[in-house]
């Protein structure tokens, strides 16, 4: 462990086989992972983080092929399973857990659904920024109405995609100057290839893959988006509460896009903070 003079947060490593993991800590209490998302690493949940380590422990990794976490060659080293959900149990492994409040962003809410459905004792709380469910995602891109919502998804596997604009423009869309730089610090770290590997991976040029019958979700569930997110229909979150066995609730941020973690960082710490601060038991008498 050392600690980053930079941002007082703890640097931790986890490993998941040969691959070495990078996260951030800080605090004490119930802990709290928070999984990022495409362009990001997890000094992004910076806001997030100075709010929740008051009273919980937090941990924010870079995904595998991001910051200062290893980058495997290939593509099959970014399959959601089992690759990026072990991941996860790696960080909890290094940490002695067994279980953690998950909140997860864009690829990152990917992981924290599919964690949720396969490994459901890992997951207290389930919170999901950006991030339709599988089901409800991959049904969205497969109709044509939303062609150019999901347009980069090709871009991101035709040949020449791993030219992609400079670390500075992908860190463009951070409104604030400081987070901004780190941003762009940590992206000449990481990976194009290995970036670009998430979407090769897991969502096949050409067609939408059939993920078949899908577990529900038994963890108490809170799901944010923003109105206006580009690159995520709103309609891809209606229906959520089907995927889940449990206390559910989906809150649309009129006007924010799909970076809502900073757009809207204090309403969205707030409510993350108070999902995570119920036992998971007093969920099942809500409302």
């Amino acid at each position: 462990m050392r600690v980053t003079s930079e941002t007082g947060f703890e640097s931790r490593f986890a490993s998941n086989g040969n691959v070495k993991l990078h996260y951030i800590a800080a605090g004490s209490g119930p802990p709290v992972i928070f999984l990022h998302g495409f362009p990001d690493h997890g000094f992004g949940w910076r806001r997030q983080i100075e709010v929740l380590s008051s009273k919980f422990r937090v941990l924010a990794p870079d995904l595998r092929g991001f910051g200062s976490s290893d980058k495997p060659r290939g593509h099959a080293h970014y399959a959601l399973l089992p690759n990026l959900v072990q991941d996860v149990l790696a960080i909890l492994m290094a940490e002695q857990l067994s279980q953690a409040s998950i909140v997860g962003h864009d690829w990152g809410g990917t992981i924290a659904w599919w964690l949720a459905m396969r490994v459901p004792s890992a997951v207290r709380h389930l919170i999901i920024l950006s991030s339709p469910h599988p089901r409800n995602y991959l049904r969205a891109m497969a109709d044509s109405a939303n062609a150019g919502y999901f347009g980069y998804v090709r871009r991101f596997q035709e040949a020449g995609a791993a030219a992609l604009p400079t670390p500075e423009e992908l860190a463009a869309w951070v409104p604030d100057v400081d987070d901004r730089q780190a941003l762009a610090a940590s992206l000449r770290r990481s990976d194009p290839e290995a970036m670009l590997g998430y979407y090769r991976a897991n969502v096949p040029l050409g067609r939408v893959p059939d993920i078949g019958p899908l577990p529900l979700v038994r963890a108490p569930t809170l799901v944010l988006f923003g109105t206006d997110d580009p690159y995520v229909p709103a309609s891809a979150f209606d229906g959520t509460f089907r995927e889940i066995d449990n206390v559910s609730a989906t809150v649309a941020l009129p006007g924010a896009g799909h970076f809502i973690h900073h757009q809207a960082a204090g309403f969205v710490s707030r409510e993350i903070e108070a999902w995570v601060s119920r036992p998971p038991s007093s969920f099942r008498g809500w409302g």
